[in-house]
């Protein structure tokens, strides 16, 4: 029996793909591994350190969490004319270094720690629609440079 090139080419390429799938599908069973994926803190040293500052000066009446998606305490309203599922992509993905939240858990402020990546007029423009955004929905936008101290958070949240 005699095969011809393209035969044999065919042959191969049909093989390549089983083997492939074969692999694939091995693989597919294992999605998750050390090998790709680890632990990270949830907030840097630096967010730590205000973190805890935001803790003390809440005290027991506020509720501070870190590192927020909008997307947890902003809904969009139906309106017409509006693309709801665009709206919600805007602001669903933005997150909030640290939310302050009332007993209600309503949030009453989103506190930020810029760092110098802030300097830039592309983020300045995007931390200015975010503050605008908080601010039409009554929520305080804060934003601090430097690590704050206990009483300049107290007094920026007006307790």
């Amino acid at each position: 029996m005699e095969i011809s090139y393209t035969g044999l080419v065919v042959v191969c390429a049909i093989l390549a793909v089983l083997v492939y799938l074969v692999v694939m599908r091995l693989q597919s069973g294992s999605k998750y591994s050390p090998k790709h994926y680890q632990t990270i803190p949830l907030l840097t040293e630096h967010e730590q350190d205000l973190f805890w500052r935001l803790k003390e000066a809440a005290g027991r009446d506020l509720i501070v969490a870190p590192q927020v998606v909008f997307g947890a305490f902003l809904k969009v309203k139906t309106m017409a004319l509006v693309d709801k599922t665009k709206a919600r992509h805007q602001v669903a993905h933005n997150r909030g270094d640290f939310i302050v939240c009332n007993k209600e858990f309503r949030v009453v402020a989103v506190i930020e720690l810029d760092a110098a990546t802030h300097d830039k007029s592309a983020q300045k423009a995007l931390d200015r629609r975010r503050d605008q955004l908080l601010k039409t929905v009554g929520v305080k936008a804060i934003r601090y440079r430097k690590m704050p101290e206990v009483a300049k958070i107290r007094a920026d949240l007006g307790l």
